[in-house]
């Protein structure tokens, strides 16, 4: 029996995942991830050196306003979530009429959430800001930034679902260069028109918003024509009417997902006031933003394995490939860890030149410096919940990470940090080693949850 060339390259990629090495399994979907992970956080790492030069509270302005941005962001990185579980349950299994049909819902649902989430954006995160800063520059240089970086999340959504229903059949290379080329629209912009006043002087924060969007419409438009040249470009056609079933298996998955983001999300904002009743509020903000974005650079990679583990151990529990799938969570969280204790170290030694590079103000600096080498610490351990919480959700587990995110960063990080940078007055150091301390538990806490095999019989 013939096949037909959508047919014969949807088996072809299956069995990519469900077959064959494991390890080549792993590096086929690890390297372009890692390579997509890297360039997008060139993105936040651009963003913020170039505040930098638009003074201390533009750059503490710029990263408050993108953690206020990622309270709605994650929303559509939630569906992306059950997106990849299902997706790749089901081609997994060699239903990919229903791949198709989960991918054409996720897209539905994303556009619509896009569209809400940037109206709601544009309306209530300017509201959110004094909140969580005293510093009235600051508050001004964020409303200015929110009123346009609210847009992106139009596109923002499309591409994040898109990239998911790639990554959910195997396919890790085309995230890649949606990726590469919004990362190069966006820092261009951010260089052109801060310091090139480009295409008119005295954007200021506004040309690092408008950056923004400029490359998340070139991703998403790019994204889209990929998807119509692949084994599921027939979701592009079926995007209506909704499907309430698919939808509400999407939402089951993706929902408590949500939640551990929304958790982690708002405990950043408690960590944020902490940081703004410290001795120098500002420049404790500029540091945690600085830190926040180098500590990316090597944390990433991490994102990386936990988005490629994820389509593998969907598509063998599709394929009923038990084993295969338990093992590959551990294989490519011994990656992660070797990985970070290399990186570690040599963020330890660096921690003091990385952060002059991000700040010429000397108490930025030192406490920039003092958060890297602090969070270096944890770092085997971020990888270890990291990864290995993505394996878990690509089996549709979603509830139990959620639940061990609460306890590490409510009942753990937040009260120390408390404790330790006010209560004892250790300052921005003290919210530092509460990070370090949470990072660890969360990520023995997963590794039980992985290590009981419960989440085998979960079904998406």
């Amino acid at each position: 029996m013939c096949l037909s060339p959508d047919k014969e390259k949807a088996s072809s990629t299956q069995t990519q995942l469900t077959q064959g090495s494991l390890w080549a399994a792993i590096c086929n979907m690890s390297w372009p991830l890692m390579l997509t992970m890297v360039a997008g956080s060139v993105v936040g790492v651009a963003d913020i050196q170039v505040a930098a030069f638009l003074g201390s509270a533009a750059q503490a302005a710029v990263g408050l306003s993108e953690q206020v941005m990622f309270l709605f962001m994650i929303f559509a990185m939630s569906v992306s979530v059950g997106t990849t579980a299902i997706v790749s349950r089901s081609f997994g299994s060699g239903e990919t009429a229903d791949s198709i049909t989960a991918t054409s819902q996720s897209l539905l649902l994303a556009a619509v959430l896009g569209i809400v989430m940037s109206l709601m954006g544009l309306a209530i995160a300017q509201l959110i800001l004094p909140l969580f800063t005293s510093s009235a520059e600051v508050i001004k240089q964020g409303q200015l930034y929110l009123s346009i970086f609210g847009f992106y999340l139009i596109p923002f959504s499309i591409v994040s679902i898109v990239n998911a229903a790639f990554r959910a059949i195997g396919d890790a290379k085309t995230p890649l260069v949606v990726v590469i080329v919004m990362t190069a629209i966006t820092v261009a912009g951010d260089y052109l028109t801060v310091l090139g006043n480009w295409p008119v002087p005295g954007l200021g924060v506004k040309g690092i918003a408008f950056s923004t969007i400029a490359g998340g419409i070139a991703g998403s438009i790019i994204a889209i024509w990929q998807l119509g040249l692949s084994p599921l470009r027939q979701s592009l056609i079926g995007l209506w009417p909704p499907r309430l079933p698919i939808l509400q298996r999407i939402l089951n998955v993706g929902l408590p997902s949500a939640c551990q983001r929304l958790s982690w999300a708002a405990a950043v904002f408690v960590l944020f006031f902490i940081l703004s009743r410290c001795t120098h509020p500002t420049e404790a903000l500029a540091s945690w933003a600085i830190g926040m974005r180098v500590e990316g650079v090597i944390f990433m990679p991490l994102m990386a394995l936990s988005m490629a583990v994820s389509p593998i151990v969907g598509q063998n529990l599709g394929a009923r490939r038990l084993r295969r799938a338990v093992q590959a969570g551990w294989n490519v969280t011994a990656i992660g860890i070797v990985m970070m204790l290399i990186l570690a170290t040599l963020l330890f030694i660096l921690a003091e030149p990385c952060a002059q590079l991000m700040s010429q103000d000397k108490q930025t600096i030192s406490y920039a410096a003092s958060y890297l080498r602090i969070n270096a610490l944890s770092e085997p351990f971020l990888a270890l919940a990291m990864i290995l919480s993505g394996a878990l959700q690509g089996a549709g587990d979603t509830r139990m990470p959620m639940w061990i995110s609460v306890f590490a960063n409510w009942i753990v990080r937040l009260p120390l940090a408390w404790i330790l940078a006010l209560g004892l007055a250790l300052g921005p150091t003290g919210a530092w080693i509460a990070m370090t301390g949470s990072v660890i538990i969360m990520g023995l806490l997963v590794a039980w949850r992985y290590q009981s095999g419960m989440w085998i019989k979960i079904k998406v």
